[in-house]
């Protein structure tokens, strides 16, 4: 009889568990949605290109404010209104960035993309990609899109269209403090010193400043080398 009770027991206290993370979990989906809106998935008719970072939707997970994850949603980040969106099926949910500090994106390869909220200016309140995280620094990625107004001769008739173009600005975060990274040899040494080391790794790996890759590659070899 007490095994039986203890059994009962365990099952009882198992279940609530299970019945307090799910309310939880509902709570923080109720929280995101409700204070998200839903937006007309026509508002960029008849305007070219695509305001968005990726050209797939990526499936992923949002991480609230009060730590909170909710998965297997569909997200793509929107350089326009510099924020994230859901998509299900043909509907678009703009997400509230007061409610989420950070976003993970999965990709095919297994990569995992970061994209955290960030509380320093000139990045106050804006959501960036993690390109590189060091031991004492990090480079993130603001992607913005605008709308442009596009006017074209097309045999001595003017057309006017409108039309997205995109940005990327990459900042260095050490210190806790957040600075604009122009990727042109004089402002880089500039802003990390040791020109000659620099100068030479860049001149040997053929490193065209201009790339993310080769830029992750700079740093990289600035922090190996204890330039700090």
């Amino acid at each position: 009889m007490l095994k039986i009770s203890k059994l009962y027991f365990g099952l009882f206290f198992c279940c609530l568990f299970i019945l307090t993370t799910t309310t939880l979990f509902a709570q923080a989906t109720d929280v995101l949605m409700t204070n998200s809106r839903s937006i007309d998935k026509d508002r960029y008719k008849g305007v070219k290109r695509s305001p968005y970072l990726f050209e797939d939707w990526r499936k992923g997970k949002i991480i609230s404010a009060d730590a909170a994850i909710i998965e297997g949603v569909l997200l793509n980040f929107n350089g326009e209104t510099e924020g994230f969106e859901i998509k299900k099926g043909d509907n678009f949910i703009e997400l509230d960035p007061k409610w989420y500090i950070r976003v993970l994106l999965e990709e095919e390869s297994g990569e995992v993309i970061t994209f955290q909220k960030n509380f320093s200016p000139p990045l106050t309140n804006k959501f960036t990609r993690v390109v590189y995280k060091g031991k004492n620094l990090s480079i993130v990625e603001d992607f913005i899109a605008k709308i442009e107004v596009k006017v074209v001769n097309n045999v001595g008739k003017k057309e006017e269209f409108k039309r997205f173009y995109s940005k990327r600005n990459y900042f260095l975060i050490k210190d806790k403090k957040i600075t604009l990274i122009k990727a042109k040899k004089k402002n880089l040494y500039a802003l990390l010193g040791h020109k000659a080391e620099l100068d030479s790794f860049i001149k040997k790996g053929k490193l065209k400043l201009s790339t993310e890759t080769d830029l992750i590659k700079l740093f990289t070899f600035y922090e190996e080398s204890g330039f700090e």
